[in-house]
């Protein structure tokens, strides 16, 4: 196992828009976006109209991973959950702000960026396709 390591990624799924939302967050967070695998594989079995959706991803920032996917044809997508946000910790105030502005534009933010009164510097939202973040520095 040596030069293995522990990794926990978050894996968000989408109703059809996961292509959009990944982009949105690579530029949000000066990331790459790289779509792995479409619906298009004859062995999916996928609706025509569905072939273009996003299979598999990864949005990759700093030493940082998301993988998301448009959830299968017919399968709900629920957005979001109330009991899960994506934390992020930024090494200083003004990439943290920058962070912040670009994931709230079009969502609703719930603290607004500040020193908070526990001494950390801190922001939540929730963004325009569901996801909650807390902003951290």
């Amino acid at each position: 196992m040596e030069g293995k390591k522990y990794e926990l990624i978050p894996y968000l799924t989408f109703g059809g828009n996961c292509e959009e939302a990944m982009n949105f967050y690579a530029k949000a967070l000066g990331g790459t976006f790289k779509i792995w695998t479409r619906y298009d594989n004859p062995n999916m079995n996928a609706p025509e109209a569905y072939r273009d959706k996003v299979l598999h991803s990864r949005l990759h920032f700093n030493d940082l991973a998301i993988y998301a996917s448009d959830v299968f044809p017919g399968k709900e997508a629920k957005g979001s959950s109330a009991d899960v946000a994506l934390s992020l910790t930024f090494p200083d105030e003004k990439t943290a702000q920058q962070a912040f502005d670009a994931l709230s534009a079009g969502g609703e933010v719930g603290v607004p960026f500040g020193k908070q009164f526990w001494g950390d510097w801190h922001g939540n939202l929730t963004d325009k396709y569901g996801i909650k973040w807390m902003v951290n520095c």
